[in-house]
């Protein structure tokens, strides 16, 4: 046995015995092994070695195996099981070789090769995933032809065996052994072509991953929000191993929510059914009696962007293609159209306000004004305590109010809280305009303490702790609007003020990444996202005197104040 490497690569020659001349001819069998490494070109010679001098033993023992056994039939034989060490990918070798009883790890760099297969596992684009099932095809049939080969050594072997001599059945039995273990590789390949074997349950994996998102500080509504729309995906696909579900499961799940009712599960007469059950019972009603259906957003938002997260890192813990990879879900025309949030006109705002002036809770009287003003969060405005509210000093001695929310929350004690906030954007100085000053707001942040709530009834409700303030508050805000006649479903509602301080800014020609700081959006680009993270004192000495709408009337607060001051 000959190995020998040549700039095509490694090559097997194996001289073919005196007494097999006339049979097999002079010339010794040559197989070429290719570009692989050395470790691996010697196991495949010892293993082709084993393999020829079996067929050489037996045709030895009997002269009637000849005429079965021809030269062109072992170096076929010789060359599938070659072909096969060579050119399966690297990835399906280890499975090659454990079906063969050789040791994959022993190979120079594979623990590297590993690790890069890992770091790059999740890059891999559609195409590759494709070529991947391409070359799962390549080798179930460079299998078959193996097992082609090793059932043709059989017959010739068989044919040759002689009472007595004993020599035909280890060899039987050898090849039969080879033949299993070729059989069971095929199997493999079938497997993995299915996508591997089953990962865990959906339902076993979902309550872990909620505890991870908790680890990452999202908030616990949210948090318990996907859980629940991935639970209802769940209840209508089935409770599949993850790796089982395909991309036509998520896309019949949208298809079916855009019949799904409004508020299903705060209307009495559908709460208790499924999201099949809901649908089906609001297509039989009477067309003008039908409800509301789901909006595109919200399918998008609520239901869908939970299941591209969820299986896009499972897929990166259990190690499979993620079945959303490749394609993007879609949503059927027939959703119902997703209503646009629009700011206030300033008639409304002047409804709004003079009856915010008279509210005697704090949260109702300012809220809406400094919402309107300053673009803030409703969730950013009902956490800020008496330090939050704050005077910058510039370097011309000049000062001017703001809010600062780079603070993090005081429990009193010494004890802190990190602030509850959207994004790390939102981490931001804003900028308080004049106006807080003449209608009254900067007298009363004032009088609360540090470490005081500005807004204190919007944690209690009676002698009961709210348990999500920002919730309760949206809720009491959105009351107000439709007492004062300006709300509209969807379309103007407490978050509309923030839409309005974004049109404020605009037309006064503030730059956009001056206001976008100031609201705290994200910077989309790299060059905005040089320069200062907040507010720079000469951006909030703009802010704050930034020209006002056209016809804002303020004196409802004005009056209030000058009555308050009298009293």
């Amino acid at each position: 046995m000959y190995l020998t490497l040549r700039p095509s690569g490694y090559r097997f020659q194996i001289a073919v015995p005196t007494h097999l001349h006339c049979e097999l001819g002079r010339t010794p069998i040559r197989i070429n092994l290719g570009r692989i490494p050395a470790p691996l070109a010697q196991k495949a010679a010892r293993l082709l070695s084993g393999h020829s001098e079996t067929v050489f033993l037996s045709l030895r023992a009997t002269r009637k195996g000849a005429k079965e056994m021809s030269r062109e039939a072992l170096s076929f034989s010789l060359a599938a099981i070659a072909d096969e060490l060579k050119e399966i990918e690297l990835e399906r070798t280890e499975a090659t070789m454990n079906a063969l009883a050789i040791n994959l790890a022993e190979y120079p760099g594979f623990e590297k090769w590993q690790e890069q297969q890992q770091e790059t596992k999740d890059e891999r684009s559609a195409m590759d995933f494709w070529n991947e099932v391409r070359a799962a095809d390549r080798a179930k049939a460079r299998l078959k032809k193996i097992s082609d080969a090793l059932k043709l050594d059989r017959v010739a072997l068989d044919a040759q065996g002689t009472p007595g001599t004993g020599a035909s059945d280890p060899l039987a039995a050898l090849l039969g052994a080879l033949q299993s273990q070729v059989e069971a590789l095929s199997g493999k390949v079938e497997t993995s072509i299915d996508g591997g074997p089953a990962r865990p349950l959906l339902s076993q994996e979902l309550e872990r991953w909620g505890e991870l998102r908790r680890g990452l500080q999202i908030d616990e509504k949210k948090v318990t929000t996907d859980c629940n729309r991935i639970n209802d995906f769940k209840d209508f696909a089935g409770d599949k191993p993850l790796n089982k579900y395909v991309f036509t499961d998520f896309q019949a799940w949208s298809n079916l929510l855009v019949r799904v009712p409004q508020n299903h599960m705060k209307l009495p007469a559908i709460r208790e059914k499924s999201r099949q059950e809901a649908a089906d019972y609001n297509d039989a009603l009477p067309i003008k009696k039908r409800l509301p259906t789901l909006s595109e957003k919200t399918i998008d938002n609520n239901y869908l962007s939970p299941l591209r997260i969820f299986f896009r890192e499972m897929a990166a813990e259990h190690q499979f293609r993620s079945p959303l990879a490749d394609a993007d879900v879609r949503i059927s025309g027939a959703a119902t159209a997703s209503v646009e949030r629009v700011p206030f006109e300033v008639s409304e705002l002047n409804q709004w306000f003079a009856h915010c002036a008279g509210e005697a809770r704090a949260d109702g009287k300012w809220l809406p004004l400094l919402a309107t003003i300053t673009g803030a969060r409703i969730g950013e405005l009902v956490y800020l305590q008496g330090k939050d509210v704050c005077l910058m000093q510039a370097e011309d001695d000049s000062s001017h109010w703001v809010i600062d929310l780079r603070n993090d929350i005081d429990l009193g004690g010494g004890e802190t809280e990190k602030r509850k906030i959207k994004n790390k954007g939102s981490r931001r100085l804003i900028a308080l305009h004049e106006i807080f000053i003449e209608v009254g707001f900067i007298d009363y942040a004032l009088t609360r303490k540090a470490g005081e709530w500005l807004f204190p009834a919007a944690f209690r409700f009676g002698k009961q702790v709210v348990k999500d303030p920002a919730d309760a508050a949206s809720k009491r805000m959105g009351r107000m609007l439709r007492e004062v006649g300006i709300h509209k479903p969807l379309e103007k509602v407490f978050h509309s003020s923030r839409h309005t301080a974004k049109d404020l800014m605009r037309m006064a020609l503030i730059d956009e990444r001056t206001h976008d700081l100031q609201t705290g959006h994200a910077q989309r680009s790299a060059s905005r996202n040089y320069g200062a993270k907040v507010l720079k004192s000469e951006e909030v000495d703009v802010l704050a005197s930034v020209p006002l709408p056209k016809g804002l009337d303020l004196s409802p607060y004005l009056d209030v104040k000058r009555k308050d001051r009298r009293g």
